[in-house]
């Protein structure tokens, strides 16, 4: 249609261009082909300027310069209209040659130099070069704005070559282009001056068969080609960051077919111009349509998408569609999709093991929590019954201890596997509490007899030997049974009555049930709390060490002082040592307890010392599962060399019992104990097991004879000739005697009677903190 529109201007008498938006010319009709000695095919998309050399927009009556042939300059006329065809723009140029009178005339009228002033406002800039008698290249004329900009002007070029005004390597690309031109060619050429990209564009002139001279014009292309460099970068990043992403980018067309896709999608979905219907389930066709057809109005769509990709594996696709808007067109749509498959499955991940034991599967104490509390709801408006059972493993730490984490942990599994097993899993719950420590939810029970079967079930299933990594395992129970709404209201409540309840069924022997009563007193609840949270005293730092005085009894003064471990429970306060150390020397803590009381025993020590206080030794009770180990005395060296104390100020209490049940590791111990110059003293003496023979054979340095046989000493008491006996037995084989729990002045002075000096007990002092120790009896003593 445009072609033939241009057509209709071949029948016009006038010479006519057609230039387009861009100053190119589209077309030229037969009378402004044979004004200008071209040919259109030739000339069809070439700027105006090749032929309108001085081309702008024109006043009337104003003279333009035309080029014939590409060698001769004439004057113009030219007359223009706009108009606009198929969305585009075009300018319709009526162009009118001036004769030779009307030239002279006009000449004559503005003069050369008036001429020369015009073309000096071009916004652009001519030159011409011709070749003087030897042959040289030299300027005749330079001038417009641009010219003048990069020092290039008439002033400084007129006359002179190209090698007299620059430097060789662009007067040489010059004088290459202006000789090609003398040859009879149009030559073309870019370089950069006075910081400014030019575009030279070099024709010959001819007259009379004989190029005469060559004419140049001169564009700045600076901001054209920085625009177009800038371009080319963003290019290059959008392509980099297309290729490389890892999200998966697609690109449609109107018609919603593929017109490109990164290389992420292409390994994904091996794709290539197919509709996105083509990828999608179908069950989501109809919601895609609808997402695609708001994106092609403009409206940016972001939804989630399932499939099952080409490995099967289903994926999760975050997918985010926007219009491809060009000169304010959309011309398409961008698809970019994020996999989020691994993210959801971290989040599925996180959400059931927020109610889930990673170990065991079961739920967790905060699940459990939560199907009680609904549980107790239901029971509430139903009022019907329900019942947890509380259970833990018997002495199932001696299996971790024993037989190492690894084996344990597979026991916990079988033992939840033996819980699932036991009970119906579409009426009750099951959970794992902690460490060795279940729980199951009986909602809705009828009676106690339901859930006294269940106990039993459970029980009965562990008979069955448990095997691990070839190990035959047999493991008991201990469970304690709370019931709604006899025993609680709420979870807490049952909580404690069950808690109760088992600790009754490990005072009884173990592997049985108990149901809560009344009769289950608040201490034996006390006692299994303790154990509980005797595991937490070390890390929360419960512990405080009390100092208890020994004092000679002749002269009054404290020779030496025994520490003893205190635990202050932050609900229950000071717990009686009495009550605490039996459960400690069960479960093991014992040895971190030791640990922690020599080590604050060593801090006060140096305290003390630096405060120039006079130090006096200070024992401390050693379990003999800690000093059957082989490396205590090492232990106590490091001890004592991280702190530069002395030996004789750290002394070492054990039982009777640990030293009968290693000799070879018991002598090798307290001959290395004996060289770093600390005492070992026998503790509770006359309560085990040891015969004179092992106080014989070992380098002890004294024994401490037990408060049961102190208590009510006389010279008639049975107790009398028994302590006498084993004083004297120890003065024979030169072992210390110290008396522990003297209370009264009668046994104070029997003991003096029978030699026995070193004294403790109430009568000089009872266990104090240490504060209260060192200002009574260090300070003021």
């Amino acid at each position: 249609m445009k072609e033939q529109f241009f057509q209709l201007f071949n029948k016009q008498s006038d010479s006519i261009v057609v230039v387009n938006s861009e100053g190119n010319i589209a077309y030229l009709n037969s009378k402004a082909e044979n004004m200008f000695k071209v040919e259109t095919s030739n000339m069809v998309g070439q700027p105006i300027n090749s032929l309108v050399v001085n081309y702008h927009l024109p006043n009337k009556d104003e003279l333009q310069i035309g080029l014939k042939s590409g060698l001769h300059y004439f004057w113009l006329n030219i007359d223009q209209q706009t108009i606009t065809f198929e969305k585009d723009s075009y300018t319709i140029l009526l162009l009118k040659e001036v004769d030779e009178n009307n030239q002279q005339l006009k000449l004559e009228y503005e003069g050369k130099n008036h001429l020369i002033n015009k073309l000096g406002n071009l916004q652009n800039g001519i030159f011409s070069v011709k070749k003087d008698n030897q042959g040289n290249l030299r300027y005749t004329m330079a001038v417009g704005k641009l010219l003048d900009e990069i020092g290039a002007n008439s002033s400084k070029l007129y006359n002179n070559t190209p090698f007299d005004v620059f430097p060789n390597d662009i007067a040489s690309l010059k004088q290459e282009h202006y000789e090609r031109a003398f040859e009879g060619y149009r030559s073309t050429y870019e370089l950069e001056l006075n910081g400014k990209l030019v575009y030279v564009d070099v024709s010959p002139i001819m007259i009379g068969g004989e190029i005469t001279e060559v004419i140049g014009t001169v564009l700045d292309i600076s901001e054209l080609r920085t625009t177009q460099y800038e371009l080319q970068a963003n290019q290059r990043q959008l392509q980099s960051i297309f290729e490389l992403s890892q999200e998966y980018i697609i690109i449609f067309d109107n018609n919603r077919n593929v017109i490109n896709a990164n290389p992420k999608t292409k390994e994904l979905l091996e794709l290539l111009n197919v509709s996105i219907y083509d990828l999608i389930p179908e069950t989501y066709l109809s919601s895609i349509r609808r997402y695609f057809d708001n994106a092609l109005q403009g409206k940016v769509q972001n939804f989630d998408l399932n499939f099952v990709n080409k490995e099967q594996d289903e994926s999760v696709i975050n997918v985010t569609l926007f219009p491809n808007i060009i000169n304010n067109q959309i011309m398409g749509v961008y698809l970019v999709g994020k996999d989020l498959t691994e993210q959801r499955k971290i989040q599925e991940t996180n959400a059931y093991l927020a109610h889930h034991d990673e170990l065991t599967k079961l739920s967790n104490r905060r699940r459990m929590e939560q199907k009680i509390s609904n549980a107790l709801q239901q029971a509430r408006e139903n009022s019907s019954q329900l019942a947890i059972l509380l259970i833990d493993l018997d002495r199932f730490k001696s299996v971790n201890d024993t037989l190492g984490h690894v084996v344990g942990d597979r026991l916990l599994e079988q033992i939840a596997l033996r819980i699932n097993n036991s009970i119906n899993r579409q009426k009750h719950s099951a959970a794992r509490m902690g460490g060795d420590e279940f729980m199951i939810l009986c909602p809705e029970v009828e009676s106690q007899e339901e859930v006294i079967e269940i106990a039993k079930n459970f029980l009965e299933n562990l008979t069955t030997p448990i095997y691990i990594e070839d190990l035959e395992l047999l493991i008991t129970a201990s469970i304690g049974i709370s019931m709604y709404p006899e025993d609680g209201h709420d979870f807490v409540e049952l909580m404690k009555k069950a808690d109760i309840a088992l600790y009754k069924s490990k005072e009884l022997g173990r592997n049985m049930y108990q149901l809560f009563d009344q009769s289950m007193s608040k201490r034996n609840y006390q006692s299994f709390i303790l154990e509980r949270d005797l595991r937490k005293a070390i890390m929360n730092d419960e512990f405080v060490a009390y100092f208890q005085p020994r004092v000679n009894a002749l002269t009054g003064k404290v020779t030496s002082a025994e520490a003893l471990i205190r635990w202050n429970h932050p609900q229950v306060g000071l717990v009686s040592p009495g009550d605490f150390i039996p459960l400690a020397e069960e479960s093991g803590l014992i040895i971190p307890m030791g640990k922690w009381m020599k080590r604050r025993v060593c801090e006060q020590l140096v305290a003390w010392r630096e405060a120039g206080i006079p130090l006096v030794p200070i024992s401390v009770n050693i379990s003999s599962q800690r000093f059957l180990q082989k490396d205590f005395a090492k232990d106590i060296r490091a001890l004592l060399e991280e702190y530069q104390l002395e030996g004789k100020y750290l002394e070492i209490e054990i039982t009777e019992n640990s030293i009968m049940k290693n000799e070879e590791t018991v002598t090798k111990t307290l001959e290395e104990l004996k060289e770093l110059g600390v005492k070992i003293y026998i503790d509770d003496f006359g309560t085990g097991y040891s015969s004179f023979n092992y106080l014989k054979t070992f380098q002890l340095d004294g024994v401490k004879i037990d408060r049961a046989f102190i208590q009510n000493i006389s010279s008639e008491s049975e107790n009398a000739s028994i302590t006498t006996a084993m004083i004297k037995m120890a003065h024979h084989l030169k072992l210390e005697v110290v008396a522990e729990g003297v209370e009264t002045k009668q046994e104070l002075d029997y003991l003096v009677e029978q030699n026995c000096l070193q004294i403790q007990g109430y009568y000089f002092g009872r266990p104090c903190p240490i504060e209260e120790f060192e200002e009574k009896y260090l300070i003021h003593s």
